[in-house]
């Protein structure tokens, strides 16, 4: 157990585990005021609307603005929250939900766990059960995951619903050199075998020290805001702790669309940081080799939270595949998903 361990802290780091307290972050990190603190901050007039998931869980989303629909669905350890720079420049023009994924924020999970095919398939539910149409879907790290699991998954939701997809610091696969994928598949199955068993599994939080503040801030680029990082520090700590590890179970053990991706025949962007340690630019190289139609970007001195970091990139890579989709039918296919 004790090398699962080192390696279930070694991954922990990777999927941006750790507990930096906010006054270490402000003492160590330089605080980068080009991105304004207040749009980390939710809109004081978001809504709240749930959703029934289709194995007896719930789905919680925000929602802000009128119009096409721009569904954002986040990574492991964080929340629909960490969005509210979306929610903020986007709404005058878009209807803009954003997605706590089961077993974060205050989502809840079903009964059929947490792989990346079932989170693949909450989306199709958000897309049906809102009846949302001509949508684009925008997914950050394991968001991006399970957005590229619903669209192998669920083509006819893909094809009568979304009209373009968003991939920010993502993977189509695994998330680890060709070299280790053996070895991330069987601890991922080691995961689910332990809690399945009820036996322990090492947690993934660390205490507020230099190397918490070390590990969180590793996924930002240059100079990142210490507001951006506590975010971060408090999503990770409010987030269910079996929830994570069921998570990265499923990253681990099989999650890969590779041979998929010819498959996605809707347009799509592709962003990544220059400086993202967690799904580097090679990751997001390999995805825009595979899918038909993608355009892909990397940003300069970014890290793995493009959503903080650079939200006016964001923003307008959204705003651009809107305007490469505008006019592509989702909005006027007939029903039947």
């Amino acid at each position: 157990m004790r090398s699962v361990t080192r390696t279930l802290l070694r991954v922990g780091a990777l999927a941006g585990a750790g507990l930096a307290a906010e006054k270490a972050a402000a003492r160590h990190v330089r605080s980068r005021r080009r991105t304004d603190d207040d749009l980390l901050r939710p809109p004081e007039d978001v809504r709240h609307l749930t959703v029934p998931s289709h194995d007896g869980g719930s789905l919680h989303l925000l929602e802000r603005g009128e119009g096409r629909p721009v569904l954002l669905v986040h990574g492991i350890t964080l929340n629909a929250e960490l969005w509210s720079p979306q929610l903020h420049e986007l709404a005058a023009d878009f209807r803009v939900l954003s997605l706590d994924q089961r077993g974060h924020g205050r989502s809840t999970a079903g009964d059929e766990g947490y792989d990346m095919t079932v989170l693949g398939r909450d989306i199709a539910t958000v897309l049906t059960r809102l009846d949302l149409r001509d949508a684009l879907v925008v997914g950050h790290s394991m968001g991006g995951m399970a957005a590229l699991n619903f669209a192998v998954d669920h083509p006819d939701v893909l094809r009568e619903r979304v009209s373009g997809l968003g991939l920010v610091a993502t993977a189509a696969a695994r998330p680890v050199v060709p070299l280790l994928v053996p070895r991330a598949t069987a601890l991922g199955a080691l995961i689910v075998e332990r809690l399945d068993s009820g036996k322990p599994v090492r947690g993934l939080r660390f205490s507020g020290n230099d190397l918490s503040l070390f590990l969180i801030r590793s996924v930002f680029g240059k100079a990142p805001s210490a507001a951006a990082i506590e975010q971060v520090r408090a999503s990770i700590e409010s987030t269910d702790e079996e929830a994570v590890q069921r998570c990265l179970a499923g990253i681990l053990h099989d999650h890969d669309t590779t041979h998929r991706l010819g498959e996605v025949d809707v347009p799509a962007f592709v962003v990544v940081g220059s400086r993202d340690i967690l799904t580097p630019p090679t990751f997001a190289r390999q995805m825009v080799d595979h899918l038909p139609d993608a355009e892909l970007t990397v940003l300069p001195q970014a890290g793995h939270q493009l959503m903080q970091e650079r939200p006016d990139d964001v923003a307008r890579l959204i705003r651009d595949l809107a305007e490469r989709t505008e006019g592509a039918g989702g909005a006027l296919a007939p029903t039947g998903s």
